[in-house]
């Protein structure tokens, strides 16, 4: 049987991928409009596309049980 925080963690690495995959259109997206030319957001899309891979995990390992006991599970 799986615990709160294992469903949270795994919830948060989808949302964390799906992030992940949607940043990096807009990132690309914006290079396109540029011509190539460097984009200095890029690096800050890479940034959070990481670490919110990174963090989502972790923030629902912690907050599913929190809720869960909140609902009375």
């Amino acid at each position: 049987m799986m615990g709160p925080a294992i469903i949270g963690a795994l919830a948060g690495l989808v949302l964390g991928i799906v992030d992940f995959v949607i940043l990096g259109y807009v990132r690309d997206s914006r290079a396109r409009k540029r011509g190539g030319a460097a984009d200095p957001a890029g690096l800050a899309f890479d940034v959070a596309r990481y670490s919110q891979l990174v963090l989502f995990p972790v923030v629902g390992w912690f907050a599913a049980p929190i809720i869960a006991s909140n609902l009375g599970g």
